[in-house]
């Protein structure tokens, strides 16, 4: 029975070291592969904070680049066509100065001019009024701001020989040229004496409504003003008369 208990006892002591062993290799493998997933989870860190979110936001900035420069394309197609249809309208405009003259002052041939040209006749009057004004010895050319208030403005006939001036001016006063986007604006103020309303109207409709066939005279200008006395609109009165004039320099 010793015999056998011993034997036993050895097999048990056998058994529980196979055990004990296997638990401590099980420990190990267990270790190893929390060690493993530990350094495979800290490389997928790194390797997304090193190169995907740098990557991702160099294409999100590549995308945005992208989509801002076809924005800019757009945009310049757009400007280049807009360009390309005002150049075609105002060499239209040039090509029917005489009809658009004869349309504007005495209402003939406006059938004749192209329909774009009907369709914007006041921006076709407005650019053959917009002259150039540059002189080499002054600030803006006022010799031919006097020639056409002189020659056209106070004219109450402007368009017959004939014609002549029904009041009489007693100031001119031009200021200096003020840059507004592309456009040069300059301040002028006319002091008249008019017999009566009908001949300050006739003035507001030379400056208003019609265009000098003499091209070397042609002027735009705004009123921004009327100083007159509408209650005394029969009688002669001394009127102030606030415009701005505009043009262009190449």
């Amino acid at each position: 029975m010793s015999d056998n208990a011993d034997a036993l006892d050895s097999l048990w002591e056998e058994s529980g070291s196979d055990n004990d062993k296997m638990m401590t290799a099980s420990r190990v493998v267990q270790v190893r592969y929390r060690f493993y997933a530990v350094w495979i989870l800290l490389c997928i860190f790194l390797l997304f904070f090193w190169f995907i979110i740098p990557s991702w936001d160099t294409y999100k900035s590549k995308k945005s680049e992208i989509q801002n420069a076809k924005w800019r394309l757009e945009a310049l197609e757009a400007r280049e066509d807009q360009y390309n249809q005002s150049i075609w309208f105002l060499e239209t405009v040039q090509e029917n100065d005489a009809k658009i003259v004869s349309c504007v002052n005495y209402e003939e041939t406006c059938q004749a001019l192209p329909q774009e040209v009907q369709d914007k006749f006041w921006l076709a009057r407005s650019y053959l009024l917009t002259n150039w004004m540059n002189e080499t010895k002054m600030d803006v050319d006022e010799r031919k701001i006097i020639e056409n208030i002189d020659r056209f403005l106070v004219k109450f006939e402007p368009f017959l020989n004939n014609s002549t001036i029904n009041w009489e001016i007693s100031k001119i006063s031009i200021w200096d040229k003020i840059f507004n986007d592309w456009l040069y604006t300059v301040p002028v103020q006319v002091n008249i004496t008019f017999e009566d309303k009908k001949y300050l109207l006739s003035f507001i409709n030379n400056v208003e409504q019609y265009i000098p066939e003499d091209e070397d005279i042609r002027v735009l200008y705004k009123i921004d003003k009327i100083s007159y006395d509408i209650i005394n609109s029969d009688q002669p009165q001394n009127t102030s008369i606030y415009m701005n004039l505009y043009y262009y320099d190449e």
